[in-house]
């Protein structure tokens, strides 16, 4: 379970790249002729890079920057996760144990359901604030190691409402997300794997929208078909038809960036991927333009090894909202970078998210439910604005099992935190003053729960006994996200190319760029597009 410095099973991974370039067109003419001696002669003329953190944003700028000739250092904090051919990379629901969690004493997707394991770097980093808990991904691979693969594009009028004039939405529907779609390998559920008996809950929750009377919308999927074709038919360890996303997928089946853009990234040649190195200083150069990294170089107790200090011509930050936000407030409170905006740190939210559980009372959704979930509902006639609902596949043991399902509400709230510097620790806090029952976003969400459940159950005959789900004290509501956005915001902190104010040649390209929130879906899409669209700004002045 060590975390090696270098790809496993490179054969394997260069053979899937290939395959997956060669019908998204990932990798261009221009770096498919860069061997990796004339690669280095590029990367000498073009300049270095750092780029902080290997997530969605992390890999769409490692490979954009090694694919121009640009010599790129990716420091990531967490380890490696390839593909074990015995199934058992990743923990599963069922059985969380320490690669569950980020050096944390218990392991689980629910704050109340938490089991003690070893402190380990595992895949799941919870950020415990005041206010709201929020989750981010570690490893090779960041988020998308451990995000649901849903890969939808929000509306433009809920895009619009959030971002600042001259964005650009038509732009990103026009080119950035069909690339970041073709470079995911998003797609929607094919009918085949609709019809199997494990995917009965995503046809009962079509029966349920079809009661509700608005026409849904059908999500693509980051998602390997074909492997979850294995994984029915028993070839491969079930992970997506059953429900089990949020460790990893044991199959494979989930396209997480470290099967798609990472690879490319380390095929040009120009790109270095560093496991195991958290970042915790960044300066500028003394004598000329550029920055200075420090690092400690981790083992899997947490122990520094070594520090390491690395320099480069231009800096990208990815390593998720809150901690690409923190290197930035720590860097203003300790002087090393003390002309960035007042404004970093501003602006956190969670996306508009609020979780709510289901009793299945009229439609049967199944004792293992196929995932990642199916279809959204979009409904524009609420009071106080639109909200949006979408089915997630939930593997809930017995006596759960079968009798509910989980779906994720997502609501416009201007409400935001502060991610601040703590004197006492020298770090920092995440704060979100919005309690339980006070906030706009609880409010609309359980109003828009109770509407829903209403309509779709209750004027049907069905007993109140099935009116949804939701606290924060069991981790449901509006208490925990796994879309905390913001930090480093567009027109505050950052300008719309995605430069940090206040430095030259400091990019951010994560999730911290967005407002707080991107349009009642999920933002791992919209973070990638954002990312490809950065960087062809940046590569078209450099």
């Amino acid at each position: 379970m060590d975390a090696p410095d270098r790809p496993e099973h490179f054969l394997l991974t260069r053979r899937s790249l290939l395959k997956g370039a060669a019908a998204a067109g990932a990798i261009t003419a221009a770096t498919a002729a860069i061997g990796r001696g004339a690669g280095a002669t590029a990367a000498a003329e073009r300049g270095t890079a750092i780029v902080i953190g290997s997530g969605f944003g992390g890999a769409v700028a490692a490979l954009r920057l090694g694919q121009a000739g640009f010599r790129t250092t990716v420091f990531e904090r967490g380890r490696r996760w390839p593909i074990r051919p015995d199934g058992n990379t990743f923990a599963t629901f069922d059985r969380p144990d320490r690669r569950a969690a980020w050096f944390s004493d218990t392991a689980g997707i629910s704050s109340s359901l938490q089991v003690p394991v070893e402190r380990y770097p595992g895949v799941l980093d919870a950020i415990k604030g005041n206010g709201i808990e929020s989750v981010y991904g570690a490893g090779v691979g960041g988020g998308s190691l451990v995000f649901g693969a849903f890969s939808a594009q929000p509306d433009k009028p809920d895009f619009e409402m959030l971002f600042p004039g001259g964005t650009d939405y038509d732009g990103l529907a026009r080119t950035y997300y069909p690339r970041a779609r073709r470079m995911l390998n998003a797609t929607p559920l094919p009918p085949d794997i609709l019809a199997h008996p494990n995917y009965v809950g995503a046809r009962s929750w079509l029966r349920t929208v079809a009661r509700y009377g608005v026409r849904p919308s059908f999500i693509d999927y980051s998602i390997n078909w074909d492997l979850v074709r294995k994984e029915l038919s028993g070839r491969v360890r079930p992970g997506v038809s059953i429900g089990d996303l949020s460790y990893g997928v044991n199959s494979g089946a989930k396209n997480s960036v470290d099967h798609n853009y990472l690879p490319a990234a380390e095929a040009t040649g120009n790109v270095t991927i560093k496991p195991m190195h958290e970042v915790f200083e960044i300066r500028p150069r003394s004598r000329r333009r550029g920055f200075v990294v420090r690092a400690r170089v981790i083992d899997d107790k947490h122990r520094t090894l070594r520090i390491v200090t690395a320099e480069a011509d231009y800096l990208f930050l990815a390593a998720g909202s809150y901690h690409t936000t923190s290197l930035l407030v720590r860097a203003r409170a300790h002087g090393t970078l003390p002309r960035l905006s007042p404004r970093i740190g501003d602006g956190f939210g969670g996306n508009g998210d609020f979780l709510i559980v289901r009793t299945a009372l009229r439609e049967q959704y199944g004792p293992i439910q196929g995932g990642p979930g199916y279809s959204r509902l979009r409904e524009d006639r609420l009071p106080g604005g639109p909200a949006a609902i979408v089915y997630q596949a939930s593997p809930f043991p017995s006596p759960l099992g079968g009798t509910a399902t989980t779906h994720l509400i997502q609501v416009h709230t201007d409400e935001r935190g502060t991610i601040d510097y703590d004197h006492a620790t020298r770090g920092t806090q995440l704060n979100y003053p919005y309690p339980e029952g006070t906030s706009v976003l609880d409010r609309r969400g359980a109003a828009f729960a109770q509407h829903f459940h209403e309509r779709t159950e209750t004027r049907y005959g069905f007993p109140q006994n099935g009116i949804p789900l939701y606290s924060r004290s069991f981790g449901f509501g509006s208490g925990s996200t796994f879309h905390g956005l913001g930090g480093v915001v567009i027109g505050q902190a950052a300008t719309a190319d995605g430069g940090v104010k206040g430095y030259d040649d400091l990019y951010v390209v994560d999730g911290s760029f967005c407002p707080g929130a991107v349009g009642l879906v999920n933002p791992s899409l919209t973070i990638t597009a954002l990312a490809e669209r950065t960087m062809d700004r940046f590569l078209a002045r450099h």
